[in-house]
C-alpha cells in the first residue's frame, strides 16, 4: 500500500472530492505547504465535500443556532456540496489559526494553479476557500446533478496538467579566471636637503607610488616643523601659517601624503632623480 502523501485529515477530505478534482487540490496543497513551511506554519485541508444537510447546519450558525455566521449558502448552494471545493486551515505549533494574514498571502498561489479563490468574493470573502473554476452558477450545477447525475460534473472539471519540469539551464562554459596583475611594491625614495652647502641625506621615510613621491607625514613635521592635525581619520597640516587638508594613505604601515600636496603650500624648489635606485628627491628650500 503506497504511503499517503499528506497527513490523515487532509487525505480523508481529499478522498471526498470528485476523482477528477483531486489532482488539482493535491497540487494546491503542495504549493501551500511549501509557503507555510518557510513561515513555520502547517497547512491542512480541513473541509471538502459536504452533504446538503451538513451545509444547512453550517448555514444555521449565527441564525437559528449559536455562533458566528460562517456561510451564506444553504444546502445545495455551495460548491462544497458538489465535491469540487475545499477549505484549508493554518496551524502553528499544532494550534489552529482561525485568522491569519497568511490566508490572504496563500490565495494567489491557488489562483496560479487555475483554481477560484474565495478571498476575491466581494459579498462574503472566504480566504480559506478554493474551488474548481467551472464557469457555471450553482443553480446550473444543481440542475445538472438532478437531471444527469453526479458524473455529469466531471465534464466541467478541467483535465489536470502537471506543471512541466523546468528545462535545465545549459552548463555554462567556465571562464578562465583572470590572471591578476602583479602587485608592485612601492619603491623607497631617498630624501636629500640642500641649503647651498651640498646635499645631505635625511632620515625621512618616503616612497614612490602611483607616479608620485609620498612622505611619512609625522617624520616630515618632526624634521621641518609644522603641526599635524587629525580629525575623524583625516589629516591637515599647518605649514607656514596655513592649514591645508591633505589626502593620505598607508604605505608600510605609515601614514603618508604626497610631497606635491605639501610643497603646494611651501613652494620649495626641488629636483627628482627617478633613474637611480633608490630614487632621489632633493629639496632646495633656499633657492
Amino acid at each position: 500500500m503506497p504511503t499517503p502523501e499528506f497527513e490523515e485529515r487532509s487525505e480523508t477530505n481529499l478522498a471526498t472530492l470528485r476523482p477528477k478534482a483531486q489532482p488539482h487540490f493535491r497540487a494546491l496543497l503542495r504549493a501551500l505547504k511549501t509557503y507555510a513551511l518557510e513561515k513555520g506554519l502547517e497547512v491542512k485541508i480541513i473541509s471538502a465535500n459536504r452533504t446538503w444537510a451538513e451545509q444547512d447546519a453550517l448555514f444555521a450558525k449565527g441564525r437559528t443556532k449559536p455562533g458566528p455566521k460562517v456561510t451564506n449558502a444553504r444546502g445545495g448552494q455551495s460548491n462544497h456540496n458538489y465535491q469540487i471545493a475545499v477549505d484549508i486551515g493554518l496551524f502553528k505549533d499544532g494550534k489552529y489559526l482561525e485568522e491569519s494574514v497568511h490566508y490572504s498571502k496563500l490565495g494567489p498561489l491557488g489562483e496560479a494553479l487555475g483554481l477560484e479563490w474565495g478571498g476575491r468574493w466581494k459579498d462574503f470573502p472566504d480566504t480559506p476557500h478554493y474551488q474548481i473554476k467551472t464557469g457555471k452558477r450553482i443553480s446550473v450545477l444543481r440542475e445538472l446533478v438532478r437531471t444527469e447525475g453526479w458524473d455529469a460534473l466531471d465534464e466541467l472539471i478541467p483535465d489536470f496538467s502537471p506543471a512541466p519540469e523546468p528545462t535545465p539551464a545549459p552548463t555554462p562554459t567556465p571562464t578562465p579566471a583572470p590572471v591578476p596583475s602583479p602587485v608592485l611594491e612601492p619603491d623607497t625614495v631617498a630624501i636629500f636637503l640642500d641649503r647651498g652647502e651640498g646635499a645631505k641625506k635625511l632620515s625621512l621615510d618616503a616612497w614612490f607610488s602611483e607616479s608620485r613621491v609620498w612622505v611619512a607625514i609625522r617624520d616630515w613635521t618632526d624634521f621641518f616643523g609644522g603641526t599635524l592635525v587629525e580629525k575623524n581619520g583625516k589629516f591637515s597640516l599647518l605649514l607656514s601659517g596655513q592649514s591645508t587638508p591633505i589626502p593620505t594613505k598607508i604605505i608600510a604601515e605609515r601614514t603618508v601624503a604626497k610631497f606635491a600636496d605639501i610643497n603646494a603650500v611651501l613652494s620649495w624648489d626641488f629636483s627628482f632623480d627617478g633613474a637611480t635606485r633608490p630614487r632621489k628627491l632633493t629639496i632646495h628650500p633656499d633657492r
